[in-house]
């Protein structure tokens, strides 16, 4: 055999040796489909169904009245009681809730633009009118708060803010 036929069947199998090694590195040639049958699962466990109580309206609740009058800003009062708690329940079991009284108008329009104002910086306001005497007051109010402290701390911003008294009130249903 001749000295150039030998090199090239050496370097033939050279490289058949090399495709043998990293072919398999660089493809993947298992079944992406293929499924493991061999694993053991064991049986599904047995599981008494459990029996849920339905659920029954307090007796109670037919005392409290409508939601809706937690929220009756005419029935709203000035607190001047320090020992109420800040948040929380009240007697009747519902959550306290605190307002403040910016502003007090006979016109609309300036109780529509104390309240355009407080929205501009940033306050929840609302326009509420009541009835006092006969005469239709317009009530700007900021609010409501679940915790008198943070009501308190509004009331601060909104006075130095606007040159106003405002008033803290807590719902009453």
């Amino acid at each position: 055999m001749s000295n150039g036929l030998q090199q090239r069947i050496i370097g033939a199998l050279v490289l058949g040796a090399l495709g043998l090694i990293i072919l398999p590195i660089v493809f993947d040639f298992a079944d992406p489909l293929k499924i493991d049958r061999e694993s053991k699962l064991p049986p599904a466990p047995e599981i008494a169904p459990v029996e849920v109580a339905v659920a029954q309206r307090p007796q109670e609740a037919a005392k409290l009245g409508d939601v809706d009058s937690l929220f009756n800003i005419a029935k709203s009062k000035p607190i001047v009681d320090s020992s109420e708690g800040f948040y929380g329940l009240s007697e009747n079991d519902l959550p306290r809730a605190w307002v403040l009284q910016a502003g007090s108008f006979e016109a609309q329009d300036k109780a529509e633009g104390l309240m355009q104002k407080l929205r501009a910086s940033g306050f929840k306001a609302f326009v509420k009118s009541a009835v006092v005497d006969g005469s239709t007051f317009y009530r700007v109010y900021v609010g409501p708060k679940a915790d008198k402290r943070r009501a308190i701390a509004e009331k601060a911003k909104i006075d130095s803010n606007f040159a106003t008294d405002a008033i803290v009130l807590q719902y009453v249903p």
